[in-house]
């Protein structure tokens, strides 16, 4: 399905969404879905780790991916972003300033999760792709993108640890802190 240039930005524009639901464009419509306390909860818990792991980088998340790429701009649940790089005036962060992003999945993203973001984080160029699903308590760690793909897969259990190259860094994540629904 491809959108037309600018819809999004317009619909959420006008359109108040509370921060407990999140606006989706299905093939069945509009829909306003609710986040889960697992899905919030395990975000927080990744972002923390961030900040506390990730010297000279800072967790963000609630944003925007750009450019847009056939009119779409993915909203990832994490990431990290070097300090010196902020921008505190903007919502939207450059891919190529992405080294990694983080999907919580939750039951209405599934599909959109493992299937459709994969390749757009890997047409995009950014090196790691972690998929934390809080419905069955494992990871997917996706790297090393090519052509549109990522080429090397690694996935495990929640208890596990995580390692994410971070830049000349490796990124630690504790997944026994993740909620499980």
């Amino acid at each position: 399905m491809t959108i037309a240039e600018g819809w999004v930005e317009l619909v959420q524009d006008r359109i108040d969404v509370p921060r407990s639901a999140r606006l989706r464009l299905t093939e069945n419509g509009l829909t306003v879905v609710p986040v889960t306390f697992a899905h919030r909860a395990t975000q927080r818990r990744i972002e923390n780790q961030i900040d506390q792991r990730l010297p000279g980088w800072v967790a963000t998340s609630e944003f925007s991916v750009v450019p847009p790429r056939e009119g779409y701009k993915p909203e990832p649940d994490a990431t990290a972003i070097p300090l010196d790089l902020v921008q505190t005036d903007k919502s939207d962060i450059s891919e190529e300033l992405l080294p990694f992003v983080v999907e919580v999945v939750s039951p209405e993203s599934k599909n959109r999760d493992y299937n459709t973001k994969p390749s757009h984080y890997a047409l995009r160029g950014i090196p790691a792709y972690l998929i934390v699903d809080v419905l069955s308590a494992r990871w997917t760690l996706l790297t090393r993108p090519e052509d549109g793909e990522y080429q090397h897969e690694e996935s495990g259990v929640f208890g596990d640890q995580i390692s994410i190259p971070v830049a000349d860094q490796t990124l630690t994540l504790d997944s026994s802190e993740f909620v499980r629904i």
